[in-house]
């Protein structure tokens, strides 16, 4: 795992190397999108530039395309990803949570933890970097020079580790039937693990410590000394 800094004046990231990311994920499969709508569910996060800033929470209809764990194909598994809604103050955001502002028939690479919603699941690198953990694998429409949605998969086409999650699908958004054998193959013990059950928290409040450090928690969470970081 590597921290990174998003930008020169930006706010640090984690990249999760795959075999992490599929051995803590419940599910993990190559999807693609039936439905995009708002679920009603709006959050805010807290960081410097992002005050007044509403993160509302699309509900997206996936269809599983090639399973590798926790689901089969053809089943039909709805996925909660982040959206920026309109600034209250119109101000500019310095590193925003990266989006993935999916389109009907776009397909992606998940791996994705429970929320507090039955059956319903997220990104593990949600809500901040989704990016992350879902990976676009194909576009239904075309993605402008720029566009900031798909940072992720230009920030790991070079990374040797991912390269067997690239290699899902051909540039018209075809499964490669040896791609998805190579990935089960060099994955196995990974799939075949019980996963963290760590869950995707959807609504987040701020809370500042005694010693002043500031911090997001899952709504009508109570912190205490033992389980916020200081």
């Amino acid at each position: 795992m590597a921290l990174i800094p998003l930008m020169a004046i930006g706010r640090m990231f984690q990249i999760i190397d795959p075999k992490t990311l599929i051995t803590d994920s419940r599910l993990v499969f190559v999807g693609k999108v039936q439905s995009v709508k708002a679920s009603g569910i709006v959050t805010r996060l807290s960081y410097p530039t992002w005050e007044g800033v509403l993160f509302p929470w699309l509900t997206v209809e996936m269809e599983v395309v090639a399973p590798f764990k926790g689901v089969r194909k053809g089943d039909v598994v709805r996925v909660m990803m982040l959206s920026i809604a309109k600034n209250e103050k119109a101000q500019f955001m310095y590193s925003p949570p990266e989006v993935l502002e999916p389109d009907k028939g776009d397909i992606f690479f998940l791996c994705l933890g429970p929320t507090p919603i039955t059956n319903t699941f997220a990104a593990l690198t949600g809500p901040y970097d989704e990016n992350l953990s879902v990976f676009t694998l194909y576009r239904s429409q075309q993605t402008s020079r720029d566009s900031m949605r798909d940072v992720g998969k230009q920030l790991l086409l070079d990374d040797k580790r991912f390269a067997p999650i690239w290699n899902l699908v051909n540039k018209a958004g075809e499964i490669l039937p040896d791609g998805v054998a190579k990935l089960r193959d060099t994955y196995a013990a990974e799939i075949g693990k019980a996963s963290t059950n760590d869950m995707v928290y959807l609504e987040w409040q701020a809370y500042t410590n005694a010693h002043g450090w500031h911090s997001d928690v899952p709504k009508g969470f109570a912190p205490t000394n033992s389980n916020v970081n200081k």
